[in-house]
């Protein structure tokens, strides 16, 4: 076997490589990752349709005010305003009134999703989901306020519904999970294989030695 592949810097360079090609797969899948959670912010519908623009929150604490508006419109109104465990339809802005509820009236698990009915094409825009919540333990003044954006795209053709491209972004990235971590298994057989056959081509070296 040629040393350069058999010796020491050889060994130190097949560990390089390998190295390399597990901090990529490790970097690919995080991108991917990214890719999927931005992608998640981006939603497409058909005109006429219901959307359901979801938005959820990761904490026990009461929701005091939760208000679901459209800044790119530049005008009062909100699309969906809750506060004080009731709705108010006096502050919606006149085009969404009757056409906005909560996916789960009682907002479960920090589920303050909200369906949209019968979209238009002036729905298209960026639809911001604020929410206002606060520790029942702590102080009434304590309270932390949480911003999500969802950009909606309203077209004349038919558009996947959103729960399928989820499933299948989510397909995706599985498959390439599973391919990076076969990739990574590999890489880690053929670096334990390395070392176990350097080691052992060091002791036939070292019994040669011996008797010379």
């Amino acid at each position: 076997m040629n040393a350069s592949l058999s010796g020491p810097r050889g060994l130190t360079a097949q560990k390089q490589l390998l190295t390399r090609l597990i901090f990529f797969s490790l970097f690919l899948f995080y991108f991917l990752l990214l890719l999927f959670v931005s992608l998640q912010q981006n939603m497409q519908a058909t005109l006429g349709a219901d959307v359901t623009l979801q938005c959820q929150i990761t904490t026990d604490e009461r929701i005091s005010v939760l208000k679901w508006s459209r800044p790119d419109l530049n005008t009062d109104g909100y699309v969906y305003f809750y506060r004080n465990k009731r709705s108010y339809e006096n502050y919606q802005h006149p085009s969404f009134h009757g056409r906005v509820k909560l996916r789960d009236p009682e907002m479960k698990d920090g589920d303050v999703s909200v369906i949209l009915k019968n979209v238009t094409f002036n729905d298209t825009g960026m639809y911001e989901c604020h929410i206002a919540v606060r520790n029942p333990v702590r102080s009434k003044r304590a309270h932390t306020e949480i911003s999500h954006f969802i950009e909606l795209t309203v077209t004349g053709e038919f558009v996947m519904p959103t729960a399928n491209r989820t499933i299948l972004i989510v397909a995706a990235v599985a498959a390439v999970a599973v391919v990076i971590a076969v990739v990574i298994s590999v890489a880690v057989g053929l670096l334990v294989l390395l070392l176990k056959r350097n080691k052992k081509q060091r002791h036939i070296l070292l019994r040669k030695n011996q008797f010379c």
